[in-house]
């Protein structure tokens, strides 16, 4: 049986998946064109490569959010079914669990009586109650892993597109100006990306972004700089 439990923001997990999953696309894929154009490479062959490493890196992210979602489910089942084996063959023990936790809590006397008495009557709230306390969460959601892989999956998609659009749509720009075009639409992006951030963090909207934004610039530099290194020794 799945347990299901009520998040204080509904969606919460959803919304940090997508601004988490841009995050991951715009830094990444930013850096790797301020390398190769850092290097010198054509507009043609920095597209290319832009969109390989797009593809390349949201299919990754997905296989790994699908991978971890599905090793949390299956973690999550063996102590459910943990559970229901203990609170058949040795009830009496599992009922002092139950009475410890709730004492642990502050009650006392006919209450925690009471207390243990209702949930020891029902086997489902009572392996319910004991994977909580143990694990935090009892929740497997339905489709968890199909959802994450979408959502990681097209989030990368999205912020990867911030560097690599314009590249896309411009190419008659020329390189160096197609490159400074793309540099100040993803600084934007990355300004967008990390004020999204408040929505999971609470923080700030314009010190978030700004955060982001400076993340983004030291990795902007690093892979500028490697890049015109490459460029001058090749």
């Amino acid at each position: 049986m799945a347990y299901a439990e009520k998040y204080h923001v509904q969606g919460g997990g959803i919304i940090r998946e997508i601004v988490f999953g841009m995050n991951d696309g715009i830094v990444s894929i930013f850096a790797l064109l301020a390398g190769i154009a850092g290097a010198r490479v054509g507009p043609q062959q920095i597209l290319i490569t832009l969109l390989a490493a797009t593809i390349a890196g949201a299919l990754s992210m997905a296989a790994g959010e699908y991978l971890s979602s599905k090793s949390a489910r299956n973690y999550i089942e063996s102590e459910i079914h943990k559970e229901r084996l203990e609170v058949k063959l040795c009830p009496d023990i599992e009922r002092e669990e139950i009475r410890h936790i709730y004492t642990k809590k502050g009650f006392s006397g006919e209450v925690l009586d009471q207390i243990v008495a209702t949930i020891t009557k029902d086997p489902e709230l009572w392996v319910k109650e004991m994977v909580i306390e143990e694990l935090g969460t009892a929740e497997i959601e339905q489709e968890s892993e199909l959802k994450g892989v979408i959502i990681i999956f097209v989030s990368f998609m999205g912020g990867a597109m911030f560097p690599t659009l314009p590249y896309m749509v411009l190419q008659f720009l020329g390189g160096e100006t197609l490159f400074w075009v793309a540099t100040f639409v993803t600084f934007f992006g990355l300004f967008l990306v990390g004020a999204l951030k408040k929505v999971v963090t609470g923080q700030n909207w314009i010190k978030s972004g700004l955060e982001m934004l400076i993340a983004g610039t030291l990795a902007f530099l690093a892979s500028y700089g490697i890049g015109l290194l490459v460029g001058v020794s090749v």
